[in-house]
């Protein structure tokens, strides 16, 4: 395996914590749809097939205790108009994301093409090909961790993510 590329120059990341649950859903949603405006017309991310469009997680597998913190993510399929060819759009999202000064790369154990973004601000997307020729590309979000004390099930997650 290769390591990572270094991080681009002068970075310094520090997670902002979000303060509530829906201001974690809100910045993932937010990146995600300013994911999708540099995308072709029509592109959409789409969590219909998945157990729900986003939930909390423990930060740690091995910490479930009633203070372990919590981490806000969704996960859904790139859906892209007719034409459009997903491997070169995997490789736009990492370029989309690297203009807004995120550390983007391609990662390793991962199906190609691949690319995994890390904000300054302690937020994470990542975009992988499908395992399946004519499959969508899985794109994933997640927030910084948070007290559990915030974490709430019952703010509405939309399904279908659009630019």
């Amino acid at each position: 395996m290769t390591s990572a590329p270094p991080p681009p120059d002068g970075w310094n990341p520090k997670d902002v914590v979000p303060e509530s649950q829906q201001q974690a859903q809100d910045t993932v949603l937010g990146y995600l749809k300013r994911t999708l405006v540099g995308l072709p017309a029509g592109s959409v991310i789409d969590g219909s097939r998945y157990a729900g469009a986003g939930h909390n997680s423990y930060c740690d597998d091995n910490d479930s205790g009633p203070s372990a913190p919590m981490r806000f993510h969704t996960i859904g399929e790139l859906k892209l108009p007719p034409g459009a060819e997903a491997g070169d759009v995997v490789k736009t999202v990492g370029d989309v994301w690297r203009s807004w000064g995120w550390y983007v790369y391609q990662r390793d154990g991962f199906r190609i093409p691949n690319e995994f973004g890390y904000g300054p601000d302690g937020y994470r997307l990542q975009i992988v090909t499908a395992a399946r020729e004519g499959y969508p590309p899985a794109v994933q979000a997640s927030s910084p961790c948070f007290s559990r004390t915030i974490a709430r099930d019952d703010i509405a997650v939309p399904n279908v993510v659009t630019g």
